[in-house]
This record gives structure tokens, sequence and C-alpha cells, in this order.
């Protein structure tokens, strides 16, 4: 017959690897095909968040743009006609082109005053958009440190997965015995 320690006694750390394979390996690998997962997820939604700010930001500047080069063209347009009608005036009187000059000055510095007001708001919108990005993506990145630390928390800690294999090898050898309750 053989004898009941020698199985025992040949569990070398090989063998006590292969049972905690065997014990944990799939809770274990399932722990890290779960964190895959989620870290692809969340790396994907980063990925999308910044992309659509990024669009948007994009589609912001193209607006600013527009509008800018409109109200320039507008006040090129504004300047070579008042400066046309200011010539055809001066011609018939001087008297009249001067009251004309002077009314286009003002509306010339009114349309400038306007495109600067105009400029400022959209650089505040500009500005206020760039923050609201930073915001999300601080969120985000606060979203994946709390769900990172919750993972963390929920797995088997390192000190009690040691001592639970070391009470098991203990048992194998059969040099821990549990007194037996009456």
């Amino acid at each position: 017959m053989a004898d009941p320690k020698k199985p025992a006694a040949e569990a070398g750390p090989g063998n006590v690897d292969q049972i905690r394979d065997i014990l944990f390996g799939g809770q274990m690998r399932d722990y890290e095909r779960r964190f895959q997962e989620l870290n692809q997820r969340l790396e994907a939604d980063l990925a999308r968040l910044r992309d659509t700010q990024e669009k948007r930001l994009a589609q912001i500047d193209k607006r600013i743009d527009d509008q800018l080069d409109k109200l320039g063209k507008l006040l090129r347009q504004e300047i070579s006609d008042r400066n046309g009608a200011v010539d055809d005036l001066e011609s018939r009187l001087q008297q009249a082109a001067r009251t004309a000059r002077g009314e286009i000055n003002k509306a010339l510095e009114g349309l400038g005053h306007e495109l600067a007001a105009s400029d400022e708001r959209q650089r505040e919108a500009l500005a206020d958009a760039q923050a609201s990005s930073a915001a999300r993506v601080g969120e985000a990145e606060s979203a994946l440190s709390r769900t990172g630390a919750e993972l963390r928390a929920e797995k088997v800690g390192r000190e009690d997965l040691a001592a639970l294999l070391t009470e098991f090898a203990l048992r194998l050898k059969g040099d821990f015995d549990l007194p037996i309750p009456k």
C-alpha cells in the first residue's frame, strides 16, 4: 500500500501553484477579463468624449471664423460703399461731404465696437466650451479612478490569499489539524 503522507509530501511548489490555479484561476481570469473590459470601455468612452469635444471646438472655431469673415467682408463692403458715397458727395457739395464723412466715421466706429464686442462674446463662448470640455474630461478621469478603486477594494487581498493557501498546504501535508468540536 502507498503511504498516505506521500501525496502530500510530493506536493511541492509546482503542485501548490497548480492547486492555486485550480482553486482560484478561473476567478482571477474572470477578474482580469472584467478589468480589461472595463478599461477598454472607459478608454473608448474617454476617446469618444475627446473626439466629440474636438469636433465641437472645431465647429465653434469654424463658426467664429465664418462670422468674422462675414463681418470683415461686410465692414470692407460698407467702407467701400461709404467711401464711394463720400467721393460723390464731395464732388457735389463740400459742406455736405464733411457732414457725410462724420456720419460715416461714426457708423464705422460703431461697427468696429460691435465687431469687437461680438469677437469678445465669441471668444468667451469658446473659453466656456473649453472649460466645459476640461470639466467633462476631469469627470471621466475621476469616474475612472473611482471605478478602479472600487475594483481594487472588491478583490481578494494578497495577505488573505497567502494565509488561505498556507493553511491549505499545511492541511494537505497533514501538519495542521483542527480540533474536532464536541
